[in-house]
């Protein structure tokens, strides 16, 4: 007898193991179909386009499936062996038999119990836009989390208690369709060799062929959400009291003196729900201007262009043929700062860090790990002040769950498929904004997030294959120039409304990118200028023309809006007003495993988690183009920001994991 057929004779008790996955399989393509084409429990679309998700999901359950199926085969014939091995020809096939039996009936238990727990995930997905992970059942412990589970259940503007019906008939379904599946003659050759096949093709298609992270992470597996939290068991955001009290302490410290005046205190006793969380005085509530700054009611217009980089960026790096003539322009008559950086990569980490005023999460997938979580905004200090708050983005803010954050924050979001080109983008947000929001006769909050400058840099209308063909360095541009005149258009429009002139203009990049500088092509590469360095303006009523070179990150921007709006209330933003024309500048970001500080004219870039010591660059922060890294020529200074930072990061996730 041949080895595989030895083999073959081996494992052929254990068939039933196949029928079972294949059965859980189709059962778990069913949930997957009920979760991705259908609304939401608010009456929205869970995601914009599940069509680009439902391939990826069944090919993700097929993976984890087959490798659990190997998993259970190789135990139970690793016990099979021990057996034979010991009674040698005692071995009759009865006892074989029994192995066999109870490996299936232990692994039916199995699968039953992660499709129960795959429903409880999917349905928490729905609701709050987070998988059912160890910190958000620790959030939602109480009985009262359970009845308020009833009531969306009961409201819920899909189709209420579906979960139920599901519930109720989703195990005996896949008993069914094990039934169905399991014939008494086939060949478990041909079946192995076709699912051997189609692993190696979901590997390839999920993984190689049409990927994307923020994708991935949506619709992550349940046993893959365990064993990534059981492996990753030494979280950076938990901190024992004897430590927390210490980065508290060296924090709260740091922002104080930081900020540069006494208008701010840190919460003390029951009132420190976070180290972040600080209070404004009487001095600062009753403050003459701020009262002034309320009572006008200014409106904001803030707006993300995607992938811009300061390396690019005419009024920041005029040494080259700026590709963003109209930006220029205004920022010619705004104020600007010259070292902005951004708080978080990609997208997720920029725009949730500008609004949030914290940097990203240094190891969590912020967007989708941490949305069960209550994480106040500029956008939701508007909102409670009765602003008319509208979230605009020309990419599905579903695609990286970015939408059920917004959904918290404003009032209204606005994303349709066929308006995914900036063109069509801003002129849609140019019409909602002067013919609704302008007219509604109360102030508004209107914040785009643009898309035809992303990577690969190909998505702007009318390039020709000429244009396509051009090295990224040079596509950039193109595309770039593009989102330049469509802004143009847009402010065009916008500024000849007469409630213009009480309208507060913000315009930044959500991150740069990199392009081979530092020796960096990717995203995950560093967090070296090329990523993080972004253009930033603030252009409107009172704002006098200037340009600005203090050390900024959009941690700052969320209290400056605030500030701009007149609003004073508690609040846990990391960042400074940039207005307050005291004090010194900061900024702090998480990225792709890495993490940087600049502070005291110096900026320094490490590798995570920030007790490793590797650090990657320090330089000077008026080198923008981070040409000279000073590490061996300034080790107090990269010792000093290496505690600053790990004090900083440290803070910024245990807050971000318990919110306010």
């Amino acid at each position: 007898m041949s080895f595989f057929e030895k083999v073959k004779v081996f494992f052929s008790p254990f068939r039933n193991l196949v029928w079972i996955s294949l059965a859980a399989w189709v059962t778990h393509i069913i949930l997957r179909v009920l979760l991705l084409f259908r609304n939401n429990p608010y009456g929205f679309p869970f995601v914009s386009k599940p069509d680009w998700y439902i391939f990826h999901a069944v090919c993700l359950d097929f993976l984890w499936i087959c490798n659990a199926l190997v998993a259970f085969a190789l135990v139970a014939g690793l016990v099979k062996f021990a057996k034979d091995r010991k009674h040698g020809n005692l071995c009759t096939g009865k006892r074989n038999s029994k192995i066999a039996g109870v490996t299936a009936v232990i692994y039916a238990v199995f699968h039953s119990l992660v499709l129960l727990f795959t429903l409880l995930d999917q349905e928490v997905l729905r609701f709050l836009g987070s998988h059912l992970s160890f910190g958000l059942m620790d959030t939602y412990k109480d009985t009262s989390s359970v009845l308020m589970f009833w009531d969306y259940v009961a409201n819920d503007l899909s189709v209420p208690y579906l979960q139920f019906i599901v519930l109720v008939l989703m195990l005996p379904f896949t008993y069914g369709i094990y039934r169905l599946l399991k014939p008494r003659q086939v060949s478990m050759a041909k079946v192995s060799l076709g699912m051997a096949i189609f692993y190696v093709m979901s590997f390839a298609f999920v993984y190689f062929i049409w990927t994307g992270n923020a994708r991935m992470t949506k619709l992550r597996p349940l046993v893959s959400i365990i064993c990534n939290e059981l492996a990753s068991s030494s979280n950076s955001g938990k901190l024992d009291e004897k430590n927390l009290a210490a980065y508290t302490e060296s924090f709260q410290k740091m922002w104080l003196e930081n900020e540069g005046d006494s208008l701010w205190t840190f919460a003390q006793g029951d009132k420190a729900t976070t180290p972040l969380y600080r209070i404004p005085s009487e001095t600062l509530v009753n403050d003459s201007a701020m009262q002034e700054r309320r009572a006008q009611k200014p409106n904001f217009i803030v707006i993300f262009m995607e992938s811009h980089r300061g390396l690019n960026t005419g009024f920041l790096n005029p040494s080259e043929p700026s590709p963003t003539p109209y930006y220029d322009s205004l920022a010619a008559y705004s104020r600007i700062w010259e070292r902005m950086h951004t708080s978080g990569l990609p997208t997720t980490g920029g725009v949730l860090s500008t609004h949030m005023g914290i940097p990203h999460h240094s190891m969590l997938a912020e967007a989708t790990d941490l949305a069960h979580v209550s994480i106040p905004s500029f956008a939701s200090y508007l909102t409670a002040a009765e602003y008319s708050t509208h979230y605009f983005s020309a990419a599905d803010p579903a695609w990286d769950n970015i939408g059920v954050w917004m959904s918290k924050w404003y009032n209204a979001q606005h994303y349709n498929r066929e308006r995914e080109d900036d063109s069509t983008f801003f002129d849609h947000a140019a019409t909602f904004v002067v013919d609704t929001l302008g007219k509604q006769g109360k102030p508004f909050l209107a914040t785009l997030m643009t898309r035809s400058n992303h990577y690969p840099f190909n998505f702007a209308a009318g390039m020709t294959d000429e244009e396509k063909n051009l090295p990224l360095t040079e596509r950039v541009k193109v595309t770039m120039k593009y989102a330049d005149r469509q802004l143009a258009r847009f402010m065009r429009t916008v500024e000849k409304a007469e409630w213009y002139n009480n309208t507060y203009v913000i315009i930044m990049a959500d991150h740069g990118f990199p392009l081979g500088e530092n020796g960096v092509s990717t995203m995950n590469g560093g967090a070296f200028s090329n990523a993080t360095w972004i253009p930033f303006l603030i252009h409107g009523n009172g704002i006098e023309p200037s340009r600005d070179t203090a050390t900024t990150a959009q941690l700052d921007i969320a209290p400056t809006i605030l500030h701009l709006a007149g609003i004073v209330e508690p609040n846990m933003f990391m960042g400074h007003d940039l207005l307050r024309g005291t004090g010194k500048g900061l900024s702090l970001g998480a990225y792709s495993g890495h993490a940087a500080i600049g502070y005291d004219g110096y900026r320094l870039i490490q590798r995570l988690p920030t007790q490793s010591g590797d650090v990657t660059g320090l330089f000077a922060e008026g080198d923008t183009h981070q040409t000279s890294d000073l590490t061996e020529k300034m080790p107090e200074q990269k010792q000093k920001l290496e505690a600053f930072l790990d004090t900083l990061i440290k803070i910024s996730d245990y807050s971000l994991e318990r919110g306010m």
